[in-house]
C-alpha cells in the first residue's frame, strides 16, 4: 500500500501512535506491506523533520519528497491513499 502523508500528527504531537499515523504503524505491525511518501510540508517542514523521523524510528519504509511531487505521484496512480495530519 503506497501512502502519501502531509503534515504531522504522529506520536510526537499526540502521544503513542499519533492520530494520522496510527493506521500506518498498525498496518506495518500486522504485516501489511506499506510504503509511505512523506512530503516535506512547507513552510515549517513538519514532514521532513518530524514524520520522516518517526517513520524511520518505527522501521516503516518511506521516501521523503518535495510537496509538489505528491500531485505527480497521484496523477500517475502511484498513491493508494493520502493521510493528512491537522
Amino acid at each position: 500500500v503506497n501512502i502519501l502523508t502531509h503534515c504531522n500528527a504522529g506520536w510526537l504531537a499526540t502521544v503513542d501512535y499519533g492520530t494520522a499515523t496510527a493506521p500506518i504503524y498498525l498496518a506495518t505491525e500486522a504485516g501489511i506491506p506499506v510504503h509511505v511518501y512523506v512530503d516535506e510540508t512547507r513552510p515549517r517542514n513538519q514532514g521532513a523533520q518530524l514524520t520522516a523521523w518517526e517513520m524511520a524510528g518505527h522501521g516503516v519504509p518511506h521516501t521523503l519528497i518535495v510537496d509538489n511531487a505528491g500531485g505527480h505521484l497521484m496523477q500517475r496512480g502511484q498513491i493508494d491513499m493520502v493521510i493528512v495530519g491537522t
